[in-house]
């Protein structure tokens, strides 16, 4: 336990001498596990106070990264400031870390729920075609719809039909809030972020992940990232 912290001290120095302000554990990150933020010349990591020790390690190296990429591109659209050129097998390596290392829970409820609303949808669209033969799940209905609008009580298949529609309403909300997820971790400092994160605190399952772009990483010339491999190796 001692190492860590003391790694953790070691690397808050570190990252502190470059200009950069750590907190850690004095606020929630805004909601995150971490943040790293800009302001024309002062630059901030904010680690959240909801973060237990073993994590904040990882955590501060992952928002360093951050740090690193915005350094050396402001634009943060791409990440030839280390890797000029990338294969598609190195494209591949990078998505495959990322995926890996996702949180898991947050997005398995995600895609559970849907799951679980498409199932019933499939049960109420059973039901209505049981009165309506011609009924098609994607589109509306007029038969019913028409009746809904003078209807003092609904029938058992008009209550199906308008759970089904519902249901349908929270599976796009589903659907925007995994292309938003994947959008984020697609994106090239987030590629960036985990890549480095990985790397410095399980190098081997790293290498076994991304071999190709592992040994990239390990002929860089980047200062920051020669420091870190100074502290951590």
């Amino acid at each position: 336990m001692a190492d860590k912290r003391n790694r953790v001290l070691e690397l808050t120095r570190y990252i502190e001498s470059l200009g950069v302000q750590v907190n850690l554990g004095k606020n929630k990150a805004r909601g995150n596990k971490g943040i790293f933020m800009s302001r024309k010349n002062s630059h901030r990591i904010d680690i959240s106070k909801n973060v237990d020790e073993d994590s904040v390690s990882s955590t501060l190296l992952h928002e360093f990264a951050h740090f690193i990429h915005y350094k050396y591109d402001k634009t943060l659209k791409s990440l030839d400031f280390v890797f000029k050129d990338l294969s598609d097998e190195e494209q591949e390596e990078l998505l495959d870390v990322t995926v890996k290392n996702i949180p898991k829970d947050f997005a398995s409820s995600l895609f559970d729920a849907k799951k679980q609303l498409s199932i019933e949808n499939k049960i109420l669209a059973e039901q209505i075609k049981s009165i309506y033969p011609d009924f098609k799940v994607s589109e509306p209905f007029k038969k019913i719809e028409r009746n809904l609008m003078f209807a003092f009580s609904l029938t058992e298949v008009e209550q199906a039909y308008v759970k089904l529609k519902y249901n349908q309403k929270n599976i796009a909300k589903i659907n925007a809030k995994i292309n938003k997820l994947n959008k984020y971790y697609n994106q090239p400092s987030e590629l960036w972020a985990r890549l480095f994160e990985l790397f410095f605190m399980d190098k081997a399952s790293a290498l076994k992940s991304a071999p190709n772009i592992c040994r990239r990483l390990e002929c860089t010339s980047i200062p920051e990232v020669l420091e870190i491999k100074k502290i951590i190796f």
